[in-house]
């Protein structure tokens, strides 16, 4: 059952404060808790380490870690499953692992208004990012082999989707949203998560 937890209430938080940012094109609809149901988180679930997978594995086949690509990873994930037709967003912000006393970046949100306002899209952005999905539905494929380098987590946990309360009492990694929208990732990077750039739309059309 679907229940409000830290995670969420955090999220609204970064909703609210994007809309004052005046970050566009929005897709409140990744809020909605829909996709809860068993068979439905579990066809996301098929289709993220499924189709998605062997495609991200091809895309990144030149770096052996993908650790430190989460913008990219993320990027990739919300264009191949809006292509597919589900309601997902682009969320940035911060992770805590294994109760770890600092946090993996050093991001705030007054960092991320100073990127977004100013558009910043020379150097490394000390940010995570991660696509959302039915509320508390968390695709991170960054995560795993970030857990495995810097915490020696065992390497059967390579799964990148899983929902907010499962990434926090199980693995526990805390997911701490700050700013959502794809147009952040937009003005601060090299292209438009919204343009169908690697032809996505094209290779779900062909697999149905």
């Amino acid at each position: 059952m679907y229940t409000e937890d830290r995670y969420m209430t955090l999220l609204k938080q970064s909703l609210a404060f994007s809309n004052e940012l005046g970050i566009k094109n929005i897709n409140k609809n990744f809020m909605d808790c829909k996709y809860q149901e068993d068979s439905d988180f579990h066809n996301i679930v098929n289709i993220v380490q499924g189709e998605l997978f062997d495609i991200i594995e091809n895309m990144f086949s030149y770096h052996p870690y993908l650790g430190n690509y989460c913008l990219d990873l993320t990027a990739i994930t919300f264009i191949y499953l809006k292509a597919k037709g589900l309601d997902v967003e682009m969320i940035y912000g911060n992770v805590n692992i294994n109760n770890s006393p600092e946090d993996e970046w050093d991001t705030t949100p007054e960092y991320l208004k100073n990127e977004y306002q100013r558009m910043i899209k020379k150097g490394e952005q000390d940010v995570h990012a991660w696509v959302g999905i039915g509320g508390n539905i968390i695709i991170d494929f960054a995560l795993p082999e970030r857990l495995w380098k810097n915490y020696k987590y065992p390497k059967e946990i390579n799964f990148p989707i899983g929902r907010s309360d499962f990434f926090e009492k199980s693995l526990k990694v805390k997911y701490k949203p700050m700013v959502v929208g794809s147009d952040f990732f937009k003005q601060t990077n090299r292209y438009d998560p919204l343009d169908d750039i690697f032809g996505f739309k094209d290779i779900v059309e062909s697999s149905i």
